[in-house]
């Protein structure tokens, strides 16, 4: 976990939004950034989501966290889909629902079936700050799918 995850913010990671200019996914060395008109952002995967599909396990929304894990399940914030992508990234991309009634009910872009979030505190054309080992990595333009596409996705 990035030392900007513990105890920076919580109120702001809480209410944290997508950026309103977003403009496209894109490959940057060998990872999926989005574009906005500042910069790109690094886009992250929930690392244990394949474990849970593995295991008919459904993740639950960041609201459903225990309370001592929420602020920082709260500084990933679901990118919102569907999201516009060049040719060679469009067939992999999709888009799936999210809570209607929860903090962030936007439906939801993703890459091979994997969910996609943004670091509340990334900077574009920053170096990515919101990987934390074993929870969220930034995703590989080479991402496997996630394992039985059509598996409830669900994720923070």
């Amino acid at each position: 976990m990035s030392g900007a995850a513990v105890g920076a913010r919580p109120a702001a990671a809480r209410r944290a939004r997508p950026p309103g200019d977003l403009r496209q996914l894109c490959v940057h060395g060998d990872h999926l950034y989005v574009d906005t008109w500042r910069g790109a952002l690094p886009v992250y995967r929930f690392l244990p989501l394949q474990t849970a599909v593995l295991c008919g396990e459904r993740v639950p929304y960041a609201a459903d966290w225990p309370e001592h894990l929420k602020l920082f399940v709260y500084t990933y914030v679901p990118l919102p889909g569907p999201c516009a992508a060049p040719a060679a990234l469009a067939p992999l991309t999709g888009v799936q629902a999210r809570d209607l009634h929860g903090l962030r009910p936007w439906p939801q872009a993703t890459y091979q079936g994997w969910p996609l979030y943004l670091y509340a505190y990334d900077q574009p054309g920053g170096a990515p700050l919101g990987a934390a080992a074993h929870l969220f990595a930034p995703v590989p333009a080479t991402q496997l799918p996630l394992p039985f596409p059509g598996a409830e996705q669900q994720g923070p």
